[in-house]
C-alpha cells in the first residue's frame, strides 16, 4: 500500500513539471521583435539599398527568412559618349517594389542581426537606347522602406524615411 502511495504520488509530481514546462517549451524565448534602437537603411554608393536589423525573442538555433521592401522609383536616360542627354531626349521613369531576402540563424540568446540589400533595377533591363548612346539610372528614390521575418512573423516599418539620389542629365548640342 505503502509503495502504491508513493509511485502515485512520484507520478503527480512528474505530471505537474510536466505540465509547468510545457509553455516554456512552447515558446523559449517569447515574442518575436525587431529592436528599434538597431534598425537602419543607409544608401550605397551603386544606389542599392541596405536595411540592417536585430531580432530578437527567437527561439535559439531558430532559422529565419528575412525580407526587406522598398519602393523605388528611378529615373533611366540614354547619355551619349559625351555625357549628354540628346537633344532628342530618350528617358524613362520607373515605378517598382523591390525586395530581397535572406536566411539567418539565431544565436544561443535567441537574436540575429543582419543585413539584406536591395538594388536597383539595371540600366539595361529599363530602357533600351540607340547605338552610340548608354542607358544610364540618373536619379531615383528608396521609400516605403520596411523589413519582415517571414518565419516568426516579427515586422518593422522605417516610416517616411526615404532616401534620394542622382539628378536627370540636361541636354546637350549632340
Amino acid at each position: 500500500m505503502f509503495t502504491q502511495r508513493v509511485a502515485a504520488a512520484l507520478a503527480a509530481v512528474g505530471a505537474a513539471v510536466l505540465l509547468a514546462a510545457s509553455p516554456a517549451m512552447a515558446a523559449p524565448n517569447g515574442n518575436p521583435h525587431f529592436i528599434g534602437n538597431f534598425m537602419d537603411a543607409s544608401l550605397g554608393g551603386d544606389y542599392s539599398l541596405t536595411v540592417s536589423f536585430k531580432e530578437a525573442g527567437l527561439p535559439s538555433g531558430a532559422v529565419e527568412t528575412v525580407t526587406a521592401t522598398a519602393d523605388l522609383e528611378a529615373t533611366y536616360q540614354c547619355i551619349n559618349g559625351g555625357g549628354n542627354n540628346p537633344a532628342d531626349p530618350k528617358k524613362t521613369t520607373i515605378s517598382t517594389t523591390v525586395s530581397g531576402s535572406d536566411e539567418f540563424t539565431a544565436g544561443k540568446n535567441g537574436q540575429i542581426k543582419g543585413s539584406v540589400t536591395l538594388q536597383v533595377v539595371p540600366a539595361d533591363e529599363a530602357l533600351d537606347c540607340p547605338n552610340g548612346q548608354t542607358s544610364t539610372l540618373t536619379a531615383g528614390t528608396w521609400s516605403n522602406i520596411s523589413i519582415e521575418d517571414e518565419t516568426s512573423g516579427a515586422f518593422y516599418s522605417f516610416g517616411d524615411e526615404s532616401f534620394s539620389f542622382g539628378a536627370p542629365v540636361g541636354h546637350g548640342n549632340n
